[in-house]
């Protein structure tokens, strides 16, 4: 039984020439006076097979054979709508720009049996964003496989469909549709028909309504780019406006060792200033004398994080360190990571309501001028020691899979626990947010924890413990507070950090915390335009 790998062509496609990225020799199938499609083929020279290099020096390359390989594309037409067939490496004739995406995983959806998923792939937004393949021993329902959906990204569903005679026993569904079925060329047709009604089905959302929350744009397709030119226009925006624009900033994209960080720079001249973060005015004043921005010329720019010798820690494309949210035509997109994704809005405002519900803490805390956040954490316990307790960087040895962990970075006498972080990208947010998380489950359930804290903490901040587990940590505060330098009004954080944040805070609830807050610190003005240059240690970055 063959393995069909299907594509639908975008409505764009007038005729199958119109879908053809590399050049193929070309076949019109007919059957009598009757077309068919049309067959492309293009194959590659005959080589010797790459283990033959082991024994070169020994063997005859000739006597160890050759291959060719030989890939096709056939376009036919159905119900006014174009699809491709490949074989072998007949993708790479294909223009993937011409292709419908997720029409495989739509009509995967709207066929198989609700309980009758075998594998799925997906990426998963976190601390460190996750690419993995989850498959069961026996079909099951979506639940089985460990789904988010709110940060999972599904890519593709492998599963067995209700009609398997009609619609083929084993579907795999991506952007291509990849099916097991008897069929020859003068059936296809109506098969693909079949095929086209289940993509055109909203079906799916029934039971899978959430497949649609989150959707990840081609790279390099006319969505990129268009979405690409409406970034451009922000930025130059922000060129007018001393570096401010609505929807659009700069974070680290990864988690960082902050305590080996010094400042930032976005030019590899060791004479130019350094700024304590990565901030858009930063960047575009290195581009003053440019007449336009590119998109070429972001990816090309880098952003180096240094240390205090000025050593080049790690850097990024500049591209990359954008963070971008806008609408266009009544959609949602954002920038994140050097990716655009397109959001549903229903789950942007569902997402967003949930943030701004979220209490902010009442107390003020110390403004930030300091070179490092352990810097910071020391003065804020200095500035009122009968409140605070320092526990930043004082690790907690628990054993297990945590190994090392922080119960948090300040705590204060009442239980408030304070995790402190410089502002930054989905990933390193969402790393913030975990580790109040690993340490809020520890606290309740972990039976010598709370001793293991008191060795690190002194005397007057002790917690009493008498509790049988698991504890009750209603009483205690949960205080993610993030060092920023905006000068707008409340915390903005990218939309991945607020969905991480939201499934941490559903699981501290659920583990009986009461107070979850968020805590903006201020940031002393003058650290954007920072200069704290060490003669004879510079570093020159390549």
């Amino acid at each position: 039984m063959p393995i069909l790998n299907i594509y639908l062509l975008r409505d764009q496609i007038k005729r199958p020439d119109d879908a053809i990225g590399r050049q193929g020799k070309h076949y019109p199938i007919e059957d009598g006076l009757s077309k068919l499609g049309d067959l492309y083929t293009a194959p590659k020279p005959a080589k010797s097979p790459k283990w033959a290099d082991l024994f070169a020096d020994y063997v005859d390359r000739d006597d160890l054979g050759k291959t060719q390989s030989t890939g096709a594309l056939y376009i036919t037409k159905t119900d006014g709508r174009f699809f491709a067939l490949t074989f072998g490496n007949g993708r790479f004739i294909l223009d993937q720009e011409a292709i419908e995406e997720r029409f495989g995983l739509k009509v995967t959806l709207n066929s198989l049996e609700v309980d009758a998923l075998r594998s799925v792939d997906k990426k998963t937004f976190d601390a460190v964003d996750q690419i993995s393949r989850v498959q069961v021993g026996q079909t099951s329902a979506a639940p089985e496989f460990g789904i988010d959906i709110d940060r999972d990204l599904i890519k593709s569903i492998v599963g067995y469909p209700a009609d398997a005679e009609n619609i083929g026993r084993r579907l795999s569904g991506a952007d291509s549709l990849s099916i097991s079925i008897d069929v020859d060329l003068k059936g296809l047709r109506s098969l693909l028909r079949r095929y086209l009604k289940a993509y055109q089905s909203d079906a799916y959302k029934e039971h899978f309504s959430w497949i649609d929350q989150i959707r990840q744009v081609r790279q390099s397709g006319h969505d990129e780019e268009r979405l690409n030119g409406l970034l451009l226009q922000k930025l130059e925006e922000a060129r007018q406006a001393d570096g401010r624009v609505d929807g659009c900033w700069m974070a680290v994209p990864d988690v960082l060792e902050w305590a080996s960080v010094a400042g930032f720079r976005f030019t590899g001249n060791p004479k130019d200033e350094m700024a304590t973060d990565l901030h858009l005015p930063g960047f575009l004043g290195t581009v003053k004398g440019v007449d336009a921005l590119t998109i070429e010329l972001l990816k090309q720019r880098r952003a180096y994080a240094l240390n205090d010798d000025y050593g080049e820690l790690q850097h990024w494309s500049v591209y990359k360190c954008l963070h971008c949210e806008l609408t266009d035509a009544g959609r949602s997109y954002l920038l994140s990571g050097g990716q655009w994704f397109e959001i549903n809005k229903d789950f942007v405002k569902e997402v967003g309501d949930f943030y701004d519900a979220i209490p902010v803490y009442d107390q003020p805390l110390l403004v930030y001028n300091h070179d490092k956040e352990a810097d910071y954490n020391k003065a804020l316990v200095a500035s009122d020691k009968a409140k605070w307790a320092l526990m930043d960087l004082k690790s907690i040895k628990v054993g297990g899979i945590y190994d090392k962990v922080e119960f948090c970075d300040v705590y204060g006498k009442d239980g408030e626990m304070l995790h402190v972080k410089r502002y930054g990208g989905s990933n390193l947010l969402g790393h913030l947010f975990n580790q109040g998380l690993v340490s809020g489950e520890l606290l309740r359930a972990h039976d010598k924890y709370v001793g293991l804290v008191n060795k690190k903490l002194p005397a007057s901040h002790q917690i009493q413990d008498g509790q049988e587990l698991p504890r009750d940590v209603s009483g205690y505060k949960v205080i993610f507070a993030i060092i920023s330098q905006s000068e707008e009004q409340g915390l903005h954080i990218p939309f991945f950090a607020r969905v991480a944040l939201r499934n941490v805070h559903k699981q501290l609830t659920s583990l009986g915390y009461k107070h979850i807050m968020l805590a903006k610190i201020d940031s002393d003005p003058s650290l954007k335009t920072k200069i704290n240059v060490k003669k004879g240690k510079e570093k020159k970055l390549v």
